[in-house]
């Protein structure tokens, strides 16, 4: 009886074989699920920043302003549109110098006095480039911050806007700004 137990030392050809699909099975269902896994962590980026670009555009409305040399008040509005930072083609191209698909730290990209105001920048590497356009003031005042990448290099772009409004009761003396009640989300994780 000893004497089986001590020859049988290895694994059967079919327990083997067992292994080695429940590991191909694991693969096929884990890839797919990690990939989409990781391309919705890229895309918390943009919901972050624009939730920023939101909160800048709120402060930066409803702060009084004056005009310059004088007492007089200007009347509330956004700052004012600024195209794609950082600029180029996408993260994935032009503004990529390292070759690992996200926008390398370009500090003068946000140097700008509508990112200024706006009191956003970003000095880490990222994937998204992002846009803010505005048009005008008190109650006719609206915003529109967008960010697009192009999260796996293959030319389509995944993008996310944010809107926002001047209140429609605004008045010189006191203004509110009105914002979207979510993101506008189109093709989330390309």
């Amino acid at each position: 009886m000893f004497k089986n137990l001590r020859e049988n030392k290895g694994f059967t050809l079919i327990e083997l074989m067992i292994v080695v699909a429940i590991i191909a099975i694991l693969a096929v269902v884990a890839v797919p699920q990690f990939t989409k896994y990781m391309r919705a962590a890229k895309t918390a980026e943009a919901n972050e920043m624009l939730d920023l670009l939101k909160k800048g555009s709120a402060s930066y409305y409803t702060a009084p302003r004056t005009k310059a040399g004088t007492q007089t008040r200007l009347p509330c509005q956004y700052p004012k549109t600024v195209s794609y930072a950082p600029t180029g083609s996408g993260c994935c191209r032009s503004a990529d110098t390292d070759k690992d698909d996200r926008c390398d730290s370009s500090p003068a990209s946000w140097n700008n006095s509508s990112w200024s105001a706006l009191k956003f920048s970003i000095t880490d590497q990222h994937y998204f480039q992002y846009k803010y356009e505005s048009t005008g003031t008190l109650s006719t005042a609206k915003y529109t911050a967008t960010a697009n990448a192009d999260l796996d290099c293959d030319s389509t772009y995944s993008t996310f806007q944010i809107v926002g409004a001047g209140d429609p009761k605004a008045r010189f003396g006191e203004c509110d700004s009105v914002n979207a009640s979510a993101i506008f989300r189109n093709l989330e994780t390309e």
